[in-house]
């Protein structure tokens, strides 16, 4: 099988993803299991005034699409172009669940800022994938 060099960007943005995306998800995994332990750290270091915001089931939601967006990477990997709008629907989630959940004190514009230049880095070497 002849597959395609891959650019040194694409290369770090596909490491980097892989990193945030597999630890995002375990972090939220974690936080859904060992939720009562946990509660007072995350109402500390969240701008959510009310714990009954953050539900185990909306961390484990944000587990799942942590996860998905891991999966997407993983098939951009190899060169895949699912993984590409696997991606794509995941970190879209990842923006829009808490905003819709929280409200907007949920977002966050570093997380905005560096979600599109991500998409923009695999947009611009989609024709890599198959």
């Amino acid at each position: 099988m002849n597959t395609p060099k891959r650019p040194l960007l694409l290369n770090s943005a596909l490491a980097l993803s892989t990193i945030g995306s597999g630890v995002g998800s375990l972090a939220f995994f974690l936080a859904f299991i060992f939720y009562q332990q946990l509660l007072p750290q995350l109402v500390q270091f969240t701008n959510v005034g009310t714990p009954a915001l953050l539900s185990r089931m909306y961390l484990l939601s944000l587990a799942v699409f942590a996860l998905v967006s891991f999966v997407g990477v993983l098939q951009m990997w190899r060169f895949k172009r699912t993984g590409f709008y696997l991606y794509l629907a995941a970190q879209t989630c990842l923006w829009a669940f808490p905003l819709y959940h929280i409200g907007w004190q949920a977002f966050s514009s570093t997380n905005t800022i560096f979600s599109v230049l991500f998409l923009l880095i695999y947009v611009a070497f989609i024709r890599l994938f198959r």
